[in-house]
């Protein structure tokens, strides 16, 4: 249980669970807008909750016709998806402080949508609880 939502409800929120994975993609967050989003209804489409991280990289690009040096922002939108609104407050509070500290969040998601939303494949216990694995130490 966490926070009152069992683990099989976590596992349902998921709408699409990997059964051969041959590739990852793994993104390491270091900043950004954190968000938390409540569940409801827009336009008809029901919307989970969820957490969004806006973040960005800027690049340096020649402008060929200037001569000018011009600098290119590339936006994203991290998406963490949430059981309940209360997880959602908790998983952004979370990052939020990791943020805080100057600590980067190794996470594991899909190729950008249209939107250029990525969703974030980890659970949400991954954002909530220290459970990456430890590193082992070496027997020599």
């Amino acid at each position: 249980m966490l926070n009152g939502v069992s683990k099989n409800k976590l596992k349902k929120v998921l709408k699409m669970q990997i059964v051969k994975s041959e590739y990852d993609l793994k993104y390491v967050l270091r900043g950004g807008l954190v968000r938390s989003s409540a569940s409801g209804k827009f336009e008809g489409n029901d919307y989970s909750s969820s957490v969004r991280i806006s973040s960005s990289n800027i690049y340096d690009v020649v402008n060929e016709k200037t001569g000018f040096t011009d600098e290119v922002e590339q936006k994203v939108v991290f998406k963490i998806i949430c059981p309940d609104n209360n997880t959602a407050g908790l998983v952004a509070a979370a990052i939020k402080e990791k943020f805080k500290k100057g600590e980067e969040i190794p996470v594991q998601g899909g190729f950008p949508n249209d939107q250029r939303i990525i969703t974030i494949a980890d659970p949400v216990e991954y954002f909530l609880f220290d459970t990456k694995p430890a590193k082992k130490s070496e027997n020599k």
